[in-house]
This record gives structure tokens, C-alpha cells and sequence, in this order.
């Protein structure tokens, strides 16, 4: 990556996008260690800003992590070569002529910033609207959004370039899919709980109390937990660090976005995913040192037809198996 980064010019906008799990980040990271150039790292998630932060440290780049103002006046005192920050921590600075900037997760920026978080799409038009060297870095770029990125990109660069190395695809594809159609909901619950707990299962709730309602349920059976959900990010992360051995993750969407899991041996939908970059960004929490990983979904996006046959032949083995080990457990333990 440090061709790009020595290479870049104002005027020139790169999109590059790779599968989930690919490495983008930190191959970028790399590249600014070997350039003599200052690269401010935009996140759409503190809990990115935090990991990468403290990678940065690892390979003793000159790094701050803005948190508040006056963090700013450290920039200037360490000279550093990379300012890392949200967009709502983030401000312009006067030689900006001289800073590359890297938006980091950019399908976030659109999704979010086109609803709840104007502040993305502010500092996303306030750095394009200058021309100043930009990279967009993401795994899930839906047609839609890059036409309308370069659509918008066109108005004040000279230069667009889009490397891709597998947008919308994953990394790695699951060892076994089970699709469960919706009126097999029922399965996919039982499943959960009464299938095999070796390793650490991955669950995806759509709404904080129904991550409450089965965190609950789980450690009632014994299971060893861990939640998160929107604004627990930072906790979680801390609590990650000090334990070990978890049978269950369950959590909002929150943490298919920057957040540095244990392996992933099965991950779990409780719901029906439509958007299709926010499913591959889930889906692809599982795999991601290449290992195998199953998935139990209820979305028939991105695989296929057959696939998906396969997965609904799969369930009914499975919940035959489940039955029979919860039948010969509750003889043995009578």
C-alpha cells in the first residue's frame, strides 16, 4: 500500500474495496509506516479508532487518537505522521494540502449519514469538496452506492480509481449453511440452544431487549456470555480482553463493524437481514483466520439456490440429531 499512498495527488479519489476480514486497514497501516507521509484515518466507530490506535502503537508509528479539542495541540507537538478520529472529533486543518485522508467502513458513511449521523456526510463532502487525496476503504459497496459515489466524486476530482479485490464478497465461505424459511423460526431458536457448545457462537438480535431476553435464557442454562449492543462497544471490547472460553456472543448488528472477536465457530440471524452489505459484514465475522465456521440464517441473500436447498435439508438432520441428544441426556440425568 505505500505506492498508493506515496503516489496520491490532489485531485485523485481511490475506492478500494476487499472482502471482510481481507486485512485493508491494517495493509494501509503498514503503508504509512514505510511513507513520509500524513495520513488522517477517518472511523465511523470509536471502538475502530481505539484498535487501530493501538496497532499504530505496535508498529511505532507516529500516532495520535483524537478524542477531544485539545488533542489537536498534540498533533502539532509530536508532528505526527497519522491523526486518527471519528468525523465528530474531526476538524480541518490549515495545511491540508499536505494530508491524505482515508475514510474508513465509507458504506457507514452514506447508510448512517444519510440518517441518523449527519456528521459523516458533513466531513465526507468537507474533505471531497477541496479535492484533496482521499482513499474510501470499504468491503460492501452496493452498485447503487458506487454509481452515486462516483457520481458525486466526479463534480471535484480528476482522477477516480476503483481497485477492487472483492467487493461484496466474503473471504470465507462457511463449512455448512442452514437456512431456516421463516416458518421454521422455531427450529433455528431450538437449535440454538440445545445444538453443540464447542468453541464460540456468534448470535445476531435485531432489537436490545431481544439481546437481553436470550443473554438471559443462556446463562440461566449455563452458558458462558458475553452482549453488546449500540453504545456498549467500548465495554464490551474491555470485557472481551479478560475472558475467555465463551460459549455465546450475542449481539445488535453493532458488532459486525471493528470489533476484534474471539474465533467465530457458528454465527446465528434471530431475524431476516435485507440489507445486503450490512449481512456480508455479519456473515463475515465468522472465518476470519480462515478457519470453518457454520451459519444459521434466515435470509436467503447471497448464497445460492442450491445452497439454500442444502441448508433446509441440513435443519431437519439437525433438529433430528438435537432430539435425539436432549431425549438420551434426559435419561442419563434421571
Amino acid at each position: 500500500m505505500i505506492e498508493i499512498i506515496e503516489n496520491i495527488q490532489n485531485n485523485d479519489a481511490l475506492i478500494f474495496t476487499a472482502p471482510p476480514g481481507w486485512g485493508k486497514t491494517y495493509k494501509f497501516l503498514d503503508g504509512i509506516k514505510k511513507s513520509n507521509e500524513r495520513v488522517v484515518f477517518i472511523f465511523p466507530l470509536r471502538a475502530l479508532c481505539d484498535e487501530v490506535y493501538i496497532s499504530a502503537l505496535e508498529l511505532k508509528i507516529n500516532v495520535v487518537n483524537i478524542r477531544k479539542e485539545e488533542d489537536y495541540d498534540l498533533v502539532k507537538q509530536k508532528k505526527s505522521s497519522l491523526i486518527i478520529c471519528t468525523p465528530e472529533t474531526f476538524r480541518p486543518f490549515t495545511d491540508s494540502l499536505d494530508t491524505i485522508y482515508i475514510l474508513d467502513e465509507f458504506h457507514l458513511f452514506y447508510y448512517w449519514g444519510d440518517s441518523f449521523r449527519e456528521r459523516l456526510s458533513e466531513v465526507y463532502m468537507q474533505i471531497t469538496s477541496y479535492s484533496f487525496p482521499v482513499i474510501f476503504l470499504s468491503a460492501t459497496l452496493s452498485e447503487e452506492l458506487l454509481k452515486r459515489l462516483n457520481s458525486e466524486l466526479s463534480v471535484n476530482y480528476e482522477h477516480i480509481y476503483h481497485i477492487d479485490m472483492g467487493n461484496q464478497k466474503l473471504k470465507n465461505l462457511p463449512g455448512k449453511l442452514f437456512y431456516y424459511p421463516a416458518k421454521f423460526h422455531n427450529y433455528l431458536d431450538y437449535d440454538l440452544k440445545y445444538s453443540d457448545k464447542k468453541g464460540t457462537t456468534l448470535v445476531f438480535c435485531k432489537y436490545r431487549k431481544q439481546v437481553a431476553k436470550l443473554s438471559k435464557e443462556l446463562r440461566e442454562q449455563g452458558d458462558k456470555v458475553l452482549s453488546c449492543v449500540g453504545g456498549e462497544a467500548a465495554q464490551f471490547i474491555q470485557n472481551l480482553s479478560v475472558s475467555r472460553d465463551l460459549d455465546f456472543i450475542v449481539a445488535t448488528s453493532v458488532v459486525s463493524h471493528g470489533v476484534n472477536l474471539p474465533g467465530i465457530k457458528r454465527v446465528y440471524f434471530m431475524y431476516r437481514v435485507e440489507n445486503l452489505d450490512f449481512y456480508l459484514q455479519m456473515l463475515g465475522r465468522g472465518g476470519r483466520d480462515g478457519e470453518s465456521f457454520e451459519v444459521h440464517t434466515l435470509s436467503d441473500k447471497y448464497f445460492h439456490q442450491k445452497e439454500l436447498w442444502i441448508g433446509i435439508i441440513r435443519i431437519f438432520i439437525k433438529r433430528l440429531s438435537n432430539k435425539t441428544n436432549y431425549l438420551l441426556y434426559s435419561l442419563y440425568d434421571n
